[in-house]
């Protein structure tokens, strides 16, 4: 996806979405705060926390895009990992306490693969203690950090799809991993939870997020890389990008300040083949004005993008 000019929903007003490539040792809030710093734009979220020894496609919304994040949640993310077999973490990936797991040596690609294929669709996770989720207001690497370890209600969780593209046998294999997941997935405990159904343990030892929705990596920009641009805001995407798999409806003049008032419309009746329920709703010029509901040829917004 190239960038294109984001036009602002009023002058003035930034809402637009970054494609950032977060690299080794950032957390998240470390490249919003970056970005916070490079755009001079106080509201930016990131959509889907990357842990800091992962790298990859952080989307990042800035301005009146934040109201988007949520839209980023309902798309599928893909990854590439590396799984080593036969070693154990407590924080299932390298950055706890390694041990010893079981002999991996008697292991092939044939073997890991097929176990693998267990854990494409609906599955139950048990969320690590080292994580963003919460337990009783506190997130549970907070509690972790004191020492303290609470019981986790198991999960449910979206494997679109788990392939293995490469293998390296040891007592100590690696297992290269390419996953497509939807929201909640976490990378590490299906490593370990690979390694327990093979019977040696299993943690994550490397991860990138290689798509989110519509954005890939390959339209990613590193935080270095936007600081040395003369013009940062080349970088950025319109604010559509979060919600593209949305079927679009355009306004006329009089209906965008009527939606932009949070007024319902009535499109045309001469339209044809009008996509019906939920729906983006553009100027005839492009801008996305608001989200919302049509029914018949009534547009209701829902979500308006006004500043």
């Amino acid at each position: 996806m190239t960038a294109s000019p984001v036009t602002p929903p009023r002058r003035g007003v930034l809402s637009a979405v970054l494609a950032l490539n977060k690299q080794p040792g950032q957390t998240s809030f470390d490249c919003v705060r970056q970005v916070r710093r490079i755009y001079g734009e106080r509201r930016v979220g990131h959509a889907g926390t990357l842990d800091p020894m992962a790298q990859g496609l952080l989307p990042l919304c800035l301005g009146v895009a934040t109201r988007l994040v949520d839209h980023f949640h309902r798309q599928t993310k893909r990854y590439q990992c590396t799984v080593r077999l036969g070693e154990r973490s407590d924080t299932l990936d390298t950055e706890g306490a390694v041990t010893p797991g079981g002999d991996a040596g008697g292991l092939d690609a044939a073997t890991v693969a097929s176990a693998l294929r267990q854990f494409v669709g609906e599955i139950w996770q048990v969320p690590p203690m080292h994580s963003a989720v919460r337990h009783e207001g506190e997130h549970l690497y907070d509690l972790a950090r004191r020492g303290e370890e609470v019981e986790r209600a198991p999960r449910l969780a979206l494997i679109v799809s788990a392939e293995l593209v490469g293998f390296r046998p040891g007592r100590v294999a690696e297992a290269d991993l390419d996953v497509e997941c939807g929201k909640g997935t976490f990378m590490r405990v299906l490593a370990g939870d690979l390694g327990e159904a093979l019977g040696v343990g299993g943690l994550l030892s490397w991860l990138e997020r290689t798509r989110y929705g519509s954005l890939d990596l390959a339209d990613a920009h590193t935080v270095e890389e936007l600081q040395r641009m003369e013009d940062p805001t080349l970088a950025l995407l319109p604010p559509e990008v979060a919600v593209s798999f949305l079927p679009a409806v355009f306004l006329g003049p009089p209906a965008v300040t009527l939606v932009r008032n949070g007024q319902a419309v009535f499109l045309p009746r001469g339209a044809a083949g009008l996509p019906q329920g939920e729906v983006r709703a553009h100027a005839a010029g492009g801008e996305l004005i608001a989200l919302g509901e049509l029914t018949g040829f009534r547009f209701r917004p829902t979500k308006v993008m006004a500043g």
